[in-house]
């Protein structure tokens, strides 16, 4: 392909490669802060004495749909598809935990 052929194609695309990395770290730091709340939080319940089951499955399924996707994008990473297991583990106890408060399991 020429050069001007790639220019044109790129520019017909309207795809801002600088604007897809933005958007990306934005939503890497939103998703730490994000992290960070529960986490300060699971940690006040667990001072006063309250339980946290709700935001710990919350933070659970993030850590688990994130995971599992990136195995899925780089399936050589074994590291990923044990982190997305693990936070399906979580999700589960947590739940049952949860549902054991309420006493329907």
């Amino acid at each position: 392909m020429k050069k001007d052929d790639i220019l044109r194609k790129v520019q017909y695309e309207k795809k801002d490669e600088r604007e897809e990395q933005v958007k990306t770290k934005a939503f890497h730091v939103g998703w730490i802060s994000v992290t960070a709340v529960m986490l300060f939080l699971i940690i006040w319940r667990s001072i006063h004495n309250e339980s946290a089951n709700d935001i710990l499955m919350i933070l659970m399924a993030q850590t688990s749909a994130t995971s599992f996707y990136q195995y899925t994008k780089m399936p050589e990473k074994k590291m990923y598809l044990m982190g997305g297991i693990l936070g399906i583990i979580g999700l589960g106890l947590a739940l049952a935990s949860l549902l054991s408060q309420y006493g329907v399991y």
